[in-house]
């Protein structure tokens, strides 16, 4: 469905939330911000902030190695649960 250059992705969802989403897939934390899943090696890292110091939007940079099929169906799956319409 969708492509993803070095299976990677920016995502602005808290750190929390998103150690809670793999979490809950089963993930195992293989160091603080890396974890195994499926067959992948999942690394979540912060991103510096380009935003004004007066707004705190978290940006996390989530990289996956792996089989690149599955690695992408991670990736969109990750999206998918993540999505928002405001509401």
């Amino acid at each position: 469905m969708f492509s993803y250059r070095d299976c990677s992705i920016i995502s602005a969802i808290p750190l929390w939330e998103i150690q809670a989403y793999l979490a809950e897939l089963g993930a195992v934390a293989a160091s603080e911000l890396v974890y195994t899943y499926a067959g992948l090696e999942i690394e979540v890292s912060a991103c510096a902030s380009d935003v004004a110091q007066s707004l705190c939007i978290p940006r996390h940079s989530i990289h996956v190695r792996g089989d690149k099929a599955l690695a992408e169906q991670f990736l969109t799956a990750f999206r998918f649960r993540f999505l928002s319409a405001g509401g």
